[in-house]
């Protein structure tokens, strides 16, 4: 629903429409965020998901990166047939004029959901505006110089002309509203505007009463509170830690007996103590929810867990709270009593809250702040209290729910000081309070905390280390039925192999070797990859039997006919050691043009968009792919350079430079920060012919635009090889000559003549060289026009 007033407020319909597409920036000033076409190609994307390829545009704010995004728009828009903007419109945009933006995100939204936003008109006021509001002469020359007619073409005598025209109107209207309502500009106005009565009187005829004002006298009184006493009594959560400036203030008998400005009077963490008296932690937890109308942390632990209301409102707060003053409040935990009446109320949090919920989380953060500020002086108090009051709940919680298992365990070993030997008593405890013949669930747990250690913490020399019980558990956990269970397994070895080199992974070749014949789940596989991928990058001594032993078990499970999601992770994994291990490219770039090109878009991040240099903004990384396990895969940084080589020689034999390989040398390119090398201009040497060449090519033109810009834009010699050879006026010549009617090729060619002209003073002249000696420009309004403002 519209309402007609600010023009460049968007409705809250159409605002709740553009939240659900999920859009990379969030709208806070929508004249300004939607200038540059950029955030308007996400919107389209969203609904034409194969048809716009964000990587192509920059979320830049300089007039020439609007008109790139602009231009690319129209050329979409042209081959959707969607009519729903002029070049009028787009200018208007771009120069960020009133009510333009408005006025195309409501069409687009009425376009693109089939639904009609509705007006509601305010009434009109009464009365007019004082004067003071309306537009003077000077508004209205700033208002007109603003907008994008006189921007784009900056003509004086036309920009003189357009001025004294609306200035003659402005005086125009003046001169009528004199003639309509001439007491107005009299000079008997009152202060607000409006017309005063004319009555003449002598002075001193008339005079206002003058109201009597009594002023009482104010007594300062001496305050005995400090400034926390007095805060806490108008902030509630402040209220739980005045207590202790309180005393601060009245004695120092607490300095006296060995404590410190920061400390609490009742003694240190740990103490003995016959339950929770002044200061305690508890007390401090309950007077921090009374704040909020809660008798006790336990009454407000109840409510959120029912979701209340009153309890959701202020659970951030409370949670923010706790983690902000989880010194103190560990510091005031007297018994082990008084830590079971805490641990309790977060507990019930972890178990009966959603994982997704903010709640969850914040409940899950304020537990590990505790837990953290409990075990900071390296003894297994924290860890005992826990076992005693917790570990119960949050071992059930681990074994019901897995989604909540990662946040629940990292709660566990907040409580858990780094010693190895602390750890393995942990882990002990764990195994325990989940049952000693329940491995599964024991794995599971292990393959997350292995991933929070301390990599000093494996030891390779000590006997019975940390190491010694996360190998043991992969082992057992190999040799289990249950493929989750194995791939689990492989997890935890990969995360060895990763902090204690390749000589981990000697006594495992075998039986990695007899997985990858024999077992036949996805994520077996996967996890094999992972494990193989780890092993070539930690082998800095690794024999050549190791090498080619991990390489036929990437050949087992990594080919064309491999499943999506172990071609997926193959991928993303095994790109990072193709300069190390030069034997797996054939394999890799097998698999890499087999796949479909929006996976393989994803995993040569072309998801994102291009800065005003050619290069990739941001990137995936965490791949889209989830098993049973619960496991988690990321896309790992590669070198661009090494896979375009090898992509360079397979095209080099004889293969054919369609899709997938141009795909794939623009994700190559766009991998890095820097193109500039002399590597990369070999690279371009290589691929000069088939990329400019691919212009002609209604399929390969709006990739080969983007590979030849991103060259261009940072290679001063590939871009010198552009304008000295004579492809791009071939590929000109070929498709707006006779016989020339791929109007996708047309458009594709026209995009990178104007990218490269709006680059830089080179590209410019070679792209007004090259329109000038060509003999189809003529024929073609695009390029007539691409003329004209080049030759402006």
């Amino acid at each position: 629903m519209a309402t007609t007033g600010n023009p460049n407020s968007l409705s809250r319909e159409v605002l709740r429409w553009i939240q659900s597409l999920d859009l990379a920036y969030s709208i806070k000033n929508p004249k300004r965020d939607f200038s540059n076409g950029f955030l308007i190609a996400e919107i389209f994307s969203r609904y034409f998901a194969r048809g716009l390829a964000m990587h192509s545009y920059d979320n830049g704010t300089a007039v020439r990166v609007k008109k790139d995004n602009w231009g690319q728009l129209m050329k979409f828009f042209r081959k959707q047939g969607l009519d729903i903007i002029t070049d009028a419109e787009i200018t208007s945009i771009i120069h960020c004029e009133d009510g333009a933006v408005a006025t195309f995100i409501k069409r687009i939204y009425q376009a693109l959901t089939q639904r009609e936003v509705q007006e509601v008109v305010k009434r009109p006021l009464v009365e007019r505006p004082p004067p003071y509001m309306r537009n003077t002469g000077s508004k209205i020359v700033k208002d007109t110089l603003r907008t994008g007619n006189f921007t784009e073409h900056p003509d004086q005598t036309t920009t003189e002309n357009a001025l004294r025209s609306e200035l003659e109107q402005h005086e125009a209207d003046l001169q009528l509203e004199k003639s309509i309502d001439p007491e107005r500009f009299s000079s008997s106005l009152s202060l607000s505007g409006s017309r005063a009565p004319h009555v003449s009187k002598a002075m001193g005829e008339y005079e206002a009463p003058v109201p009597q004002v009594t002023v009482e006298r104010i007594e300062v009184k001496q305050s005995d509170k400090n400034i926390a006493a007095l805060r806490a009594s108008q902030d509630p959560m402040a209220a739980p830690f005045a207590n202790k400036s309180i005393m601060s203030a009245q004695s120092n008998n607490e300095y006296d007996n060995g404590g410190s400005p920061g400390s609490f009077s009742h003694g240190s963490r740990g103490g003995g103590g016959g339950g929770a008296g002044a200061g305690s932690a508890k007390e401090m937890l309950d007077d921090v929810v009374k704040g909020w109308n809660f008798s006790s942390f336990g009454e407000f632990a109840a409510s959120l867990v029912s979701f209340e209301d009153a309890a959701v409102d202020c659970a951030e707060g409370v949670f923010d709270l706790i983690c902000a003053e989880s010194e103190r409040i560990a510091s005031g935990v007297l018994n082990s009593a008084d830590f079971g009446a805490i641990s309790g109320g977060l507990c019930s949090m972890l178990r009966d809250l959603p994982e997704s919920s903010n709640e969850f989380k914040g409940a899950a953060q304020a537990f590990c702040s505790l837990g953290l500020a409990l075990s900071s002086d390296g003894g297994p108090g924290g860890l005992d209290k826990f076992a005693d009051h917790a570990l119960a709940t949050v071992s059930e919680v681990v074994k019901t729910d897995p989604a909540k298992r990662p946040l629940a365990l990292e709660v566990f070993y907040s409580f858990v000081p780094p010693a190895p030997e602390l750890r393995v008593d942990a882990i002990n405890k764990l195994k325990e309070s989940l049952g000693s013949d329940d491995i599964s669930a024991l794995v599971h747990c292990l393959t997350n905390l292995i991933f929070i250690e301390d990599p000093s913490s494996f030891d390779p020399l000590e006997a019975g280390t940390l190491l010694d019980l996360y190998l043991e558990y992969v082992v057992a956990g190999l040799g289990q039925s249950s493929p989750s269970i194995r791939s689990a397994s492989l997890a935890m070895l990969s995360e060895v192999i990763a902090n204690c080199g390749a000589s981990a992974a000697q006594q495992f070749i075998e039986p990695l070797q007899k997985l990858s014949t024999e077992d036949t789940f996805w994520e077996t596989k996967a996890q094999l990859l992972v494990v193989a991928t780890t092993i070539l990058q930690r082998g800095e001594k690794k024999a050549a039997e190791m090498v080619d032993a991990v390489v036929g078990i990437v050949e087992s499970v990594f080919h064309g006919k491999a499943s999506g999601n172990v071609k997926k992770v193959g991928v993303a994994y095994l790109s990072s050691v193709l300069g190390e291990v030069p034997q797996l490219m054939g394999v890799y770039l097998d698999v890499l043009l087999s796949m479909k090109s929006s996976d393989r878009a994803m995993l040569m991040g072309l998801g994102s968009g291009l800065n005003s240099t050619g290069g990739r903004v941001g990137g995936t990384a965490e791949l889209p792919v989830g098993g049973k396990s619960g496991l988690t895969y990321s896309i790992q940084a590669f070198d661009g350079n090494v896979v375009a080589r090898g992509l360079l020689d397979r095209v080099s034999a004889g293969e054919a430079f369609g899709e997938g390989a141009a795909q794939v040398l623009l994700g190559c390119v766009l991998s890095q920060e820097d193109v500039s090398s002399n590597s990369w201009t070999e690279v371009w040497d290589g691929f000069v012919g088939l990329v400019l060449g691919g212009l002609k090519d209604g399929e390969l033109c709006d990739i080969c635009c983007d590979v030849a810009f991103a060259f261009v834009a940072g290679n001063n010699d590939a871009a010198a090889a552009v304008y000295e050879n004579g492809y791009v006026s071939d590929a000109v010549a070929a498709v707006y000559g006779e016989g020339g009617a791929d109007e996708a090729a047309k458009e594709g060619i026209l995009m990178f003549l104007t990218r490269v002209a709006n680059n830089s003073g080179k590209g410019c002249d070679f792209v007004e060289k090259l329109l000038g000696e060509s003999s189809v420009v003529s024929g073609d309004d695009d390029l007539l026009n691409l003329q004209a403002d080049l030759a402006m």
